[in-house]
């Protein structure tokens, strides 16, 4: 269905529904009023009660509509999420509507650790959602990172279920051992067991690595070509010393909320927040950004938009988490 026709299809829903909930309402309760001067009380009574009762569902889908339709922008917000770990966010109206969320991470933080979705005795991996990583996990940070297409059985990436068995596009290692070593676009980020990464060219013992699809930016310079396609889009970059990296999400797919970026919008992005070389990873509805709040549990930074339901997160092949022992804490 055309984005547009969507649109529209919320918008009536939302103006439709929201005021046929509140007639009834007014009619539930003018009719238990009435009921009891009626021969048969009981019998209208619960005519009252099945239209009250109606009344909560079709007003939930009415007020779904018109949130969807005319949702506020988010307000700007910068914190620290852990030591070593900065978080942002901001909206923008130009050159459409866009909510943008940075995680900045200071790899030289004491504690600090890049942790991997663990690696599978087969090349493909259960389908979880960030959340889910981030609390078996137990990190502190945590998003999506690899494009991933279904193992046989599975449903297609676009309608995945938790669990269902999935399989990372690119070079994937996790502690030595490796997933899958199949290059794709040549944009691989390596992480070595003391922390130091490089891009694209593996090292010469291979750890940890991760893979995304087209370089964002290259040397500083905004280098992705145009792609057609407005989305949701997740970033991974570093700057010049790789002792910074930084998490860009976008959220996408939300009419008049956040409507996402091209590719080269993103590459422009990334260089204005000051990085040096950027890869792309997983978008659409795959793009998730998670902490852990004050009580331990996930809590998602962005709106995801799996399965074009805004909030919703998809499963995913794998993640990258980022943890800081407590004993670096303040």
């Amino acid at each position: 269905m055309p984005e547009a026709l969507k649109d529209a299809a919320f918008t009536l829903l939302g103006w439709v529904l929201t005021p046929l909930s509140v007639v009834l309402v007014l009619g539930g309760r003018r009719l238990w009023q009435r009921a009891a001067a009626w021969r048969r009380r009981t019998l209208g009574r619960g005519l009252a009660v099945v239209l009250l009762a109606l009344a909560l569902p079709v007003g939930g889908l009415g007020g779904y509509g018109l949130w969807i339709r005319y949702r506020p922008f988010p307000a700007a917000l910068e914190r620290t999420l852990q030591p070593g770990i900065e978080y942002r966010r901001f909206a923008r109206r130009e050159p459409r509507p866009m909510v943008v969320h940075v995680a900045t991470i200071d790899l030289d933080t004491p504690g600090l650790e890049l942790v991997p979705t663990p690696a599978p005795s087969t090349d493909c991996l259960p389908a979880l959602t960030t959340s889910g990583f981030l609390a078996q996990a137990r990190v502190q940070l945590a998003f999506n990172t690899q494009f991933f297409y279904s193992c046989p059985g599975a449903a297609e990436p676009d309608e995945i279920e938790a669990g269902e068995p999935v399989r990372p596009v690119g070079v994937y290692a996790v502690a030595g051992r490796s997933v899958s070593d199949r290059s794709w676009h040549d944009s691989t980020a390596y992480i070595a067991q003391d922390g130091v990464i490089t891009l694209y060219e593996p090292p010469e013992r291979l750890y940890h690595a991760i893979s995304g699809r087209h370089r964002l930016v290259d040397s500083g310079r905004a280098t992705a070509a145009e792609d057609g396609l407005l989305a949701p889009r997740v970033a991974l970059g570093f700057d010049v010393t790789r002792r910074r990296m930084t998490v860009v999400v976008v959220d996408g797919r939300q009419r008049g909320y956040s409507e996402g970026l091209t590719l080269p919008e993103l590459s422009a992005l990334l260089v204005e927040l000051g990085v040096h070389d950027a890869i792309e990873l997983d978008g659409g509805g795959s793009a998730t950004l998670v902490v852990e709040d004050d009580e331990g549990e996930p809590l998602v930074l962005n709106s995801p938009i799996h399965t074009r339901i805004p909030g919703r997160e998809r499963p995913v092949a794998n993640h990258l988490g980022v943890r800081v022992a407590s004993e670096a804490g303040p």
